[in-house]
């Protein structure tokens, strides 16, 4: 099966009016990995019948996250499997030409591929978009693991043709914002820098096991 045949969504039970009070809180923190008969991949938060099961990404309680540089203030940390949202990963690689081992490592810089990290700064998703930014970028939904990505890999694109695929410069705009890059006229914090590296470090990791 093709990449671009892959589909994967994530199905919220909290957006059905009311249900917020009926389920229970740790009910809450879990998410269902399935395949179904024809290859889509389904993330869920409850239980389906007439799919295979393929794992149960649990959340467990977290004083803090930290996410680009951000601290979060989500109540729950998820633990994923790296490999969970590669097909989707893939699927925007090939859409923006950006390589997947680097959206992949932007992913895990940002939010440790957790698809419901919230920063404190408002940043959300599994590429920590800001609100006003995710809708810029179409998306509708920052907790779909599928718009998220997509939005995120698009914003890359753009500012890969903005600063002409300096890396630095890109991966410094995506952090601290292209405002602050031009006023700066380059990487313009501390801990944006960090970010960089960081980014850095996983690309590359993710490059050697490709190999």
């Amino acid at each position: 099966m093709t990449n671009g045949a892959i589909r994967i969504w994530l199905v919220l039970l909290l957006s059905v009016v009311g249900c917020l009070v009926a389920v229970p809180r740790a009910a809450l923190g879990d998410i269902y990995h399935y395949v179904d008969r024809d290859g889509t991949h389904v993330f869920t938060t409850y239980r389906m019948s007439g799919m295979e099961l393929v794992e149960v990404i649990r959340s467990q309680p977290s004083r803090s996250n930290r996410s680009s540089g951000r601290s979060s203030s989500s109540s729950s940390r998820i633990q994923v499997r790296e490999d969970a949202f590669d097909p989707l990963i893939r699927e925007a690689a090939e859409t923006f030409n950006i390589p997947f081992e680097f959206i992949k490592a932007v992913v895990k810089a940002e939010s440790a591929f957790n698809p419901r990290a919230v920063s404190r700064a408002g940043a959300q998703g599994l590429m920590q978009l800001m609100p006003r930014t995710g809708e810029e970028m179409g998306v509708t939904d920052p907790f779909d693991p599928r718009q998220n990505i997509f939005g995120g890999t698009r914003y890359l694109r753009i500012l890969a043709d903005r600063y002409n695929g300096d890396i630095n410069l890109v991966l410094s705009a995506y952090n601290a914002g292209p405002g602050s890059v031009d006023r700066y006229d380059g990487i313009p914090y501390p801990d944006t820098r960090r970010y960089i590296q960081t980014v850095y470090r996983y690309y590359r990791e993710y490059l050697a096991e490709s190999d």
